[in-house]
């Protein structure tokens, strides 16, 4: 595990995002979810504009991984918990399914999982992190639009993508004229 101040974290780069839905689909697999319970989220949003011009984007929604977690602070069991690392997440043993986690969130993110009647969150894969993976949605993510790194690599690696967009746009704008 990384040391606390470390950590990594799960950063969405939703102007990346086309709305395939691998990340919703390996979550599910990954934590053996039934289709009515996602961790993470693929939200369209759109369509806006008119005729030729419409648009529709992709926002991916998950856990904030909050510092001061809501969720962990109303649970009655002490099963929301938050990691030496930053993720919230849910100890299945102590859960009850009492679903007070999921009224505190102001995000409404803790879900019950109808087949074992517990609360599913993202908890960033921590069976996946513990071991130096990546978590399955990131892994699975074919436009790069979500980032498992340290705050500052994180950063840098959106501040690269944002650099190539501007090459790629000043070499095809060159190459017109």
């Amino acid at each position: 595990m990384m040391a606390p101040g470390k950590r990594n974290i799960l950063l969405i780069e939703a102007s990346r995002c086309f709305g395939c839905g691998g990340c919703e689909a390996a979550c599910q697999l990954e934590h053996d979810l039934p289709p009515e319970t996602r961790c993470i989220r693929i939200v369209p949003l759109g369509p806006v504009g008119e005729a030729e011009e419409m648009t529709l984007s992709f926002q991916p929604v998950t856990c904030s991984h909050c510092e001061f977690p809501a969720c962990v602070a109303a649970c009655p069991t002490g099963a929301m918990q938050r990691g030496s690392d930053g993720e919230v997440f849910s100890d299945r043993d102590l859960c009850i399914g009492c679903q007070t986690c999921a009224v505190a969130c102001p995000f409404g993110v803790p879900q019950l999982n109808t087949t074992t009647g517990k609360i599913a969150k993202c908890d960033m894969c921590r069976s996946r992190t513990e071991q130096g993976l990546t978590p399955a949605c990131v892994l699975t993510c074919p436009a790069g639009a979500l980032i498992f790194a340290p705050p500052s690599r994180a950063v840098q690696e959106v501040r690269l993508q944002e650099a190539l967009k501007v090459a790629q746009t000043l070499a095809t704008e060159g190459g017109e004229r």
